[in-house]
């Protein structure tokens, strides 16, 4: 896979690196650097940059949801950069963003311990649900839209069905949850934090499947891989574990790396992003344990990633307030609007 992109890619350069899978020998690991950085910026050119906390791609990679410090939800037009939508009703920071996987409604949550909906192609919220106890720190939908999970600062994961309605409450292990996540097939759903465990759930019943013990200390990321035959986790010690979630025993752990793994998803099959507080995204190869790649730029730490399978397109979101989006593959890139696009919040910068 990766030998068909990486000649083509854009801003490639080749560095020496020890192998990931052995201190004695030496590869060319690929670096790569952004295609596009979208900076998300106020309407008044004083104001200040938003750190950026969760992206969501909807739509078939078209759209682009972004969430962060300054309480705003952005839609944007991920091929020309143009700002679509600039929502406001939160009003605190705004932690998680996904699109339902229809495309035409989006979830966002955060510090003001409110779940909000939006349309779309509205300027208005949709709807919220009741007051959180406490602040929310992640969602996601169930692959087929009809739940959404919900979880933040204290010792339960919440499950709506589409209508907005509490399905049920899961005990969490701990009451700092960071992450949640459902297996592709929607039968699971899984969920970490600070405690440093991970724990399964069937779904349709709420049933403990699995208790995984983390590679230590908290764990901010979880990942399915597409087949839902493995589920990818991470955290403060910046070692990435690989589980079966089906026997809930690890399958191997991939090379620490310097500082905390913030973001996970899997880009195809074999291929794992991983993105943290050292500033850098790397590329691992699943099948041989090996990183193939740095994907360099971002100047402050890598909160967020996801990926458009269709397009070959990785975004990622910083705490350098900044937007990058990266070619993964040799599919036609995507239209560079040097010229054109919005001349107000969202601007792109070459």
């Amino acid at each position: 896979m990766w030998k068909s992109w990486f000649p083509s890619a854009v801003g490639l350069t080749l560095v020496a690196s020890p192998a990931a899978v052995s201190s004695a020998t030496a590869q060319a690991i690929a670096q790569l650097t952004p295609q596009r950085v979208i900076e998300l910026g106020g309407h008044g050119v004083s104001e200040t940059l938003p750190v950026v906390s969760s992206v969501a791609l909807g739509r078939e990679g078209s759209l682009l949801a972004v969430v962060g410090d300054d309480h705003l939800v952005r839609i944007v037009d991920l091929r020309t950069g143009r700002l679509l939508h600039r929502l406001s009703g939160h009003t605190d920071w705004v932690r998680a963003v996904v699109f339902r996987p229809d495309g035409d409604t989006l979830a966002t949550a955060g510090d003001d311990r409110r779940i909000r909906f939006w349309e779309v192609s509205a300027e208005q919220p949709a709807g919220s649900l009741p007051e959180c106890q406490q602040p929310v720190y992640s969602l996601a939908y169930s692959p087929d839209g009809q739940m959404l999970g919900s979880a933040g600062f204290e010792n339960k994961v919440r499950i709506y069905d589409a209508t907005g309605r509490l399905l049920r409450e899961l005990a969490a292990p701990g009451k700092d949850i960071r992450v949640v996540t459902f297996s592709p097939d929607g039968s699971n759903v899984a969920a970490a934090g600070r405690e440093g465990v991970i724990r399964i759930w069937e779904t349709a019943t709420g049933r403990v499947v699995h208790d995984l013990t983390g590679p230590g200390a908290a764990v901010y990321a979880l990942a399915y891989s597409p087949d839902g035959g493995l589920l990818a986790t991470a955290g403060q010690r910046g070692t990435i574990r690989l589980y079966s979630p089906d026997s809930g025993e690890p399958v191997a752990d991939l090379p620490q790396r310097p500082g905390s793994v913030l973001a996970l998803t899997f880009c195809g099959g074999n291929t794992l992003a991983a993105g943290g507080s050292d500033n850098v995204i790397r590329i691992w190869d699943i099948a041989s344990r090996r990183q193939v790649a740095r994907l360099v730029g971002h100047t402050g730490s890598v909160t967020t990633l996801a990926f458009d399978s269709a397009g070959g397109v990785l975004v990622s979101g910083s705490f350098d307030t900044t937007v990058r989006v990266w070619q993964l593959d040799d599919q036609p890139k995507m239209a560079t609007n040097r010229h054109g696009g919005s001349r107000g919040p969202v601007r792109e910068r070459q």
